[in-house]
């Protein structure tokens, strides 16, 4: 009898919700990863995926933390807790293991050869995961799903979920990519190979850059930033700041018009840095924001838009602002960035 194949989904937040109910559709032994009331909640009543009016609901195996070797690790937190997370679940990981961080922003891989992880402002500044990984073994990944996880725990997605993965470096395993593959493929999620992971980083980045930080400040879902002007214009011009940043790294970004389509096609959806805002919770902005600012400048390439944003984040009392002070912001920004 051959060993299961064995995949560990490490948080269980509405990314790692969603992708451990949308495994369990395979022949794969899934364990995800949970503390405090969501344990409970999950040994209890299992895990739900509301997929575009199809339920799917799976018992998956539930832990702290991963005690077993896996062959592939999902890791669904938040940047700034990666290193932590990974450092907690280092027994699931071998040097055989696929780890593949599902985070926003700018990935700790970006710069990554073959001998080393590489050097990205912020994201491992104790050497944390360049310690406890090699190059070789990590998957970059652009997971393209809007889910939201409601109070009873019940992940909701209004999106087909579509995977991009790419090794970050040459001397991957084939094989084992290619077992994931078909895991992947079993689950229902539309996976591909990119052997470009770096240019759909920067893409969905580019949209993150432009729409996370405004929309915690001002409490603006996506189509209402695509579609009120003075909203538009603050993203466009955080989207060329972060374009131009991109093209010295050699990568050509979609332009304005694609984000603003892109922004009202979403409809009323919540950034996750807003969902963040909205729970009282630390905003992602190293990874998402401070990581390609601080790049640019070490470039000579000024970002004020983003400046005069970090600035506003910062002085505000709470977030997101209220609507009274939304105004002022923006008409702030304007006067800042023409002077």
């Amino acid at each position: 009898m051959s060993k299961p194949y064995k995949i560990g989904v490490v948080g269980a937040g509405n990314i790692g919700t969603a992708m451990a109910a949308l495994l369990s559709q395979s022949d794969a032994e899934v364990w995800i990863t949970a503390r405090g009331a969501r344990l409970e909640q999950i040994k209890n009543d299992g895990i739900h995926l509301d997929d575009r009016g199809h339920k799917i609901s799976a018992r998956p195996n539930v832990a702290p933390h991963l005690t077993e070797p896996m062959d592939a690790v999902f890791v669904c937190v938040k940047s700034q807790s990666l290193a932590s997370a990974i450092h907690t679940n280092s027994a699931a990981i071998t040097q055989t293991t696929l780890v593949i961080p599902m985070v926003n922003g700018l990935p700790f891989w970006f710069y990554a050869t073959d001998a080393a992880i590489g050097d990205v402002p912020r994201q491992d500044p104790n050497g944390d995961l360049a310690r406890l990984l090699v190059p070789q073994q990590v998957l970059g990944a652009v997971l393209l799903m809007t889910v939201q996880t409601d109070e009873t725990g019940v992940a909701k997605s209004s999106n087909t979920p579509t995977l991009s993965l790419g090794a970050v470096c040459d001397g991957g395993d084939a094989t084992k990519i290619a077992d994931l593959l078909s895991y992947l493929d079993n689950s229902g999620i539309n996976t591909d190979i990119d052997p470009n992971i770096r240019q759909k980083v920067l893409v969905k980045l580019l949209a993150n850059f432009a729409t996370n930080p405004l929309s915690a400040l001002t409490g603006a879902m996506l189509d209402e930033i695509g579609s009120t002007p003075d909203l538009c214009k603050r993203a466009t011009d955080l989207a060329d700041e972060f374009r131009t940043w991109a093209a010295s790294e050699g990568f050509d970004l979609p332009p304005n018009e694609w984000l603003v389509d892109l922004l009202n096609d979403a409809g009323p959806f919540p950034t996750s840095m807003l969902q963040d805002a909205l729970a009282g919770k630390p905003l992602e902005l190293d990874a998402i924001c401070h990581a390609p600012f601080e790049l640019a400048q070490s470039k000579g390439l000024g970002m004020p838009a983003m400046g005069s944003l970090f600035s506003q984040l910062l002085t505000a009392e709470t977030l997101p602002a209220p609507n009274s002070k939304v105004a002022d912001f923006l008409n702030h920004s304007h006067h800042t960035l023409s002077a």
